[in-house]
């Protein structure tokens, strides 16, 4: 019996891991490939679990243990008429002002019903055998260990081998194929746990062993199951959560803004649940505990200082802190879990928890909050959760607990006050003395949770009232694309817009060099060339249209004759890009210039046919391109709309994915003639001026179109020799493109 059900157990949540991340990526390609996607999805699988995991509690109560095990077993088999997976696409073809409701919907008619059965599904087998006659039913909950055992092979599993070795098409019908198979092992657990349950009856009937049963579940029901200990599941559940979806934000816009690094946190969040239930005693230990004050402190601080490198220090610190703080508090759920009888109710809670996490990530906190204010908050309320680890004789400095955490933040008030008027230190290094100081004094109260946390709350509430960012910040706030940062370089009297950590536009401030694109966009950079070439040929009223705004310097690379329009996504890029106290660009740029909002590749549906002499794709989701805007069905969408001697400049430059071979195996399958510059050596007088090293690759249908650029030696030919794989709407293969420069 514990291996049919752990099998059963063990598929139900791989199938569930495998589900989210292959719909999300169907959806992915309609909005912008924002992570943003990601952590909305996280709020509806959590949604459907907790109404799964209420359906499991309450279910038996309403019909009778038997009668509801039937009717589970006839909405699993019904689930099959709902499958293989359909995604409602036209749904996406008109902008929304609400992308969060739109996910959710779509997901809701898509897998919302079989996705249900299956999130009922680890409750009400636990129920099942909780039920049954063996010597392990009275503490079920190691099959919860099974069951997250399941859900990262899943989720693992998804990357490594559906992703690189099947289309989308052929994932859907494998998982169709699996949740039969599923079917037909939730009927058989049904079966004997029936025979089972039958043979408890008889057992009642004639009196065998009736004292012990009836002497056990007595038992069970003198456990007392307070509001109060509800509210601590609640809690312990919610923290993790809530950081699961925080950590994610932040590494994937601040840290690393690399694809598939979700799957990262989200395993560490699987992990840590294996470890608390499967009955580690160490996760809760004072060793566990000291060693979570350090990683959590630490994190705070990288947070607090806008540290963000190098990668291999801030990455591994973030994902470690959480991992820590998971298992604690995953741990003191499993210490705290009531006898069997009370199971779903158990879980039921610890779901809920788990939703308010992901709503207040996904919905609330881009409401009240202009940056990922939110990570740095779930950070103290960890602290707050940690355990005591210090004996009663403690009691009587608990007086304590507020008032040097005040004492510290006054303490560095002054300091950073009387440290802005000594010219020789720089506000970098008087943020690193500061903090870290005060971070030292902080980790001696890693024994007491409260003064432990309100420490934290000291050093982030100095970090907001004393930002370490360089320049004057003019501009913060968030959409569900992104958050975003404006900010004036005094030094070298520049605007700069940031999504995340990258670069995203820049505009000099001064009157004779304010039209001079910067950073990519540089007069002597590959967009550059191609631009100003194209403007000076004197071909009146050619069309160009540009994939992604930023601030909108490619415009100023045109002519008055040319005719410029930007496709963006985010309506608050174009509301930054025209505010005049950031950027002219738009006002005061030579062409006629328009923005369509949308996803570009259902905004070009709506063009004319070879429209543009030249197409520009140059959109970014922080430092990731959306990776269906780089598929052999996008870049057939952009020919179609670029006259037959138009041509297309792609920019790829890109801190972790390697793009040249997907553009080089799609120009050979296109037969395009193809070009690519590596515009990474720079000077001292370059560098000054704004420019950044930038990386792109030039396509056109008639090779004699790009005849000029053949004979310039900064830029050399692609011929299909780089090995890539080709990308499709069906599949793509991001890992294989990885790298680290």
């Amino acid at each position: 019996m514990i291996i049919l059900y752990s099998i059963t157990l063990f598929v139900n949540a791989a199938l569930l891991f495998i589900i989210e991340p292959m719909v999300a990526k169907m959806i992915l390609p309609f909005l912008g490939g924002s992570p943003a996607v990601w952590n909305a999805s996280l709020v509806f699988y959590q949604g459907c679990l907790l109404i799964g995991y209420a359906y499991a509690h309450y279910g038996s109560s309403w019909l009778g243990i038997k009668r509801h095990a039937f009717v589970h077993l006839g909405l699993v088999f019904a689930a099959i008429l709902l499958l293989p997976v359909t995604l409602p696409i036209h749904w996406f073809s008109t902008p929304t002002e609400s992308p969060t409701t739109l996910v959710l919907s779509a997901l809701t008619v898509s897998i919302g019903f079989p996705f249900l059965v299956i999130a009922a599904g680890a409750p009400l087998l636990q129920k099942w055998f909780a039920q049954c006659r063996h010597s392990a039913a009275r503490d079920p909950y190691f099959l919860y260990a099974a069951s997250n055992g399941g859900s990262m092979v899943g989720l693992l599993a998804y990357p490594i081998l559906f992703e690189p070795n099947l289309t989308l098409s052929q994932q859907t019908h494998f998982w169709f194929y699996g949740y039969i198979g599923l079917a037909m092992l939730i009927a058989l657990c049904l079966l004997v746990y029936l025979r089972s349950f039958s043979r408890v009856v008889a057992d009642a009937d004639s009196g065998v062993n009736q004292s012990s049963v009836d002497d056990a579940t007595a038992g069970d029901r003198e456990c007392t199951i307070t509001l109060a200990r509800r509210l601590r599941w609640l809690l312990w559940s919610f923290v993790p959560s809530s950081l699961l979806c925080g950590v994610t934000t932040y590494i994937t816009t601040d840290v690393v803004s690399a694809p598939l690094f979700w799957v990262i946190p989200l395993a560490a969040y699987l992990l840590s649940f294996i470890i608390a239930f499967g009955g580690a005693k160490w996760a809760t230990s004072a060793f566990m505990v000291r060693r979570q004050a350090f990683l959590l402190l630490g994190a705070a601080l990288t947070v607090a200082v806008s540290a963000t490198s190098p990668v291999y220090i801030v990455l591994p610190l973030h994902l470690l802190a959480f991992f820590a703080t998971a298992v604690i508090c995953h741990g003191r759920l499993a210490e705290d879990r009531p006898p069997a009888i009370y199971l779903t109710n158990f879980y039921l809670w610890i779901s809920l928890g788990g939703v308010l996490g992901g709503l207040f990530n996904a919905l609330l906190a881009p409401q009240i909050f202009d940056g990922v204010f939110e990570y740095p908050l779930m950070m103290v309320a960890a602290a707050f959760a940690r355990p005591f680890i210090v004996g009663a004789a403690a009691a009587a400095s608990k007086k304590m607990d507020w008032l040097l955490p005040l004492l510290i933040c006054a303490a560095m008030m002054i300091v950073i006050e009387f440290g802005k008027t000594m010219p020789s230190l720089s506000r970098a290094n008087l943020h690193l003395m500061t903090f870290g100081i005060a971070g030292i004094i902080c980790l001696s109260f890693a024994s007491r949770p409260v003064r432990f946390g309100a420490g934290l709350v000291a050093l982030l509430l100095i970090a907001v009232r004393f930002p370490p960012q360089y320049g004057q910040e003019l501009f913060r706030d968030r959409s569900f694309f992104g958050a975003y940062r404006a900010t004036y370089d005094v030094a070298s009297k520049r605007h700069l817009l940031f999504h995340g950590t990258t670069i995203h536009g820049a505009q000099n401030s001064e009157q004779s060099t304010r039209l001079h694109p910067l950073s990519y966009y540089h007069r002597t950079g590959p967009a550059g060339q191609v631009l100003v070439a194209s403007a000076r040929s004197g071909a009146a009223g050619s069309k160009v249209a540009i994939v992604g705004l930023g601030a909108g310097a490619l415009a100023c690379h045109g002519a008055a004759s040319q005719h410029f329009t930007f496709y963006e996504i985010d309506p608050m890029v174009e509301r930054i890009a025209r505010d005049e106290r950031l950027f002219t660009y738009l006002r005061d740029c030579p062409p006629k210039i328009d923005v369509v909002i949308g996803d570009a590749r259902l905004s070009l549906t709506n063009a004319p046919n070879q429209h543009y002499d030249i197409f520009v794709l140059d959109a970014f989701s922080s430092d990731v391109i959306p990776v269906h805007l780089l598929t052999r069905q996008a870049l057939e969408l952009y020919l179609r709309k670029t006259a037959g001697d138009g041509i297309l400049l792609i920019h790829i430059s890109n801190r972790y994915m390697d793009l040249a071979p997907v553009l080089d195996r799609l120009a050979m399958e296109l037969n395009l003639s193809a070009l690519i510059q590596d515009d990474f050596d720079l000077n001292a007088e370059l560098s000054a001026e704004g420019k950044i090293p930038s990386r792109w690759i030039l396509l056109a249908r008639d090779r004699r179109v790009i005849e000029r650029y053949t004979k310039d030696p900064r830029w050399r030919a692609l011929d299909g020799r780089l090995g890539g794989d080709l990308w499709t709407d069906e599949f793509s293969d991001v890992l294989k493109v990885l790298h680290w420069r």
